[in-house]
């Protein structure tokens, strides 16, 4: 079977053989997590294949990690971790630890993205004011436009679910949550009665019928208040009109003759 693949920013086929079509052209291949680059290596599923990188890595605990990247796959040496060619085939793609997983939810998982996160919420937290050239540094410094790049992430649906979660964890560390949010506003609004404080006093529990969703919707509103409204000239005219008929009667009555 062939395959088309752009690697290294070449784009090419590449040849992957079955364990026996290997055995049987005599290729020497060695498993995939063994693998130097130049070498072929059979992957879990008995696919033979390429292997054209071989890198290490040291995370924050000081251990050592190496990843192999196969023509039909890549991987972590790790206890666990397979590479599967049938599977990489099925999704058509061969560049992810796991081909199920789209590009958002691979890049959630990176480094640089929980960084970004990170940094985001803090000046979400801190005035409000996010400066994406720093977001953009910290994200993609090796892109072209770095804060196009990172904006384009933050709007993905997984990095806002990212920066909601991390925001939700600085505050708990602050002791604030939703229910410390609704203790206040009802301690608010305790003071405000014992104040006589009507004005703040609507105000706390204007904000905690948005945290219940106690509110109907916008255009419920509106349309009511036109109906409501409309309904109220109508009246009013016709009273005006009833108020200056009487008035009109009494003055022709009170004429002398």
């Amino acid at each position: 079977m062939r395959i088309k693949r752009r690697i290294e920013g070449k784009t090419a086929y590449y040849d992957i053989l079955t364990k026996q079509q290997a055995d049987q052209q005599k290729v020497d291949y060695v498993y995939w997590k063994d693998a130097e680059v130049g070498e072929y290596a059979i992957t879990d599923d008995d696919y033979v294949a390429l292997c054209y990188a071989r890198n290490d890595y040291t995370d924050k605990q000081g251990q050592c990690k190496t990843f192999v990247k196969l023509t039909c796959g890549v991987g972590w040496t790790s206890r666990f971790t397979k590479i599967n060619f049938e599977e990489n085939h099925k999704y058509g793609v061969y560049s992810k630890t796991n081909p199920k997983r789209t590009w958002d939810q691979e890049e959630a998982g990176t480094t640089r993205a929980k960084n970004t996160v990170t940094a985001y919420a803090q000046m979400l937290l801190a005035d409000g004011k996010v400066d994406y050239n720093t977001l953009g540094k910290i994200y993609r410094p090796d892109q072209k436009i770095p804060i196009a790049t990172v904006r384009r992430f933050l709007k993905q649906k997984v990095a806002k679910k990212m920066v909601e979660e991390k925001l939700k964890e600085i505050l708990a560390k602050k002791s604030i949550s939703k229910e410390f949010a609704v203790d206040n506003i009802v301690l608010a609004l305790k003071m405000s009665e014992e104040k006589g404080d009507v004005n703040n006093f609507l105000k706390a529990n204007d904000y905690l019928m948005d945290l219940l969703e106690m509110k109907p919707n916008k255009k419920m509103i509106t349309d009511t208040i036109q109906v409501d409204y409309t309904k109220q000239i109508a009246d009013t005219i016709a009273q005006e009109d009833k108020r200056l008929t009487l008035q009109r009667k009494s003055e022709e009555d009170e004429r002398p003759e």
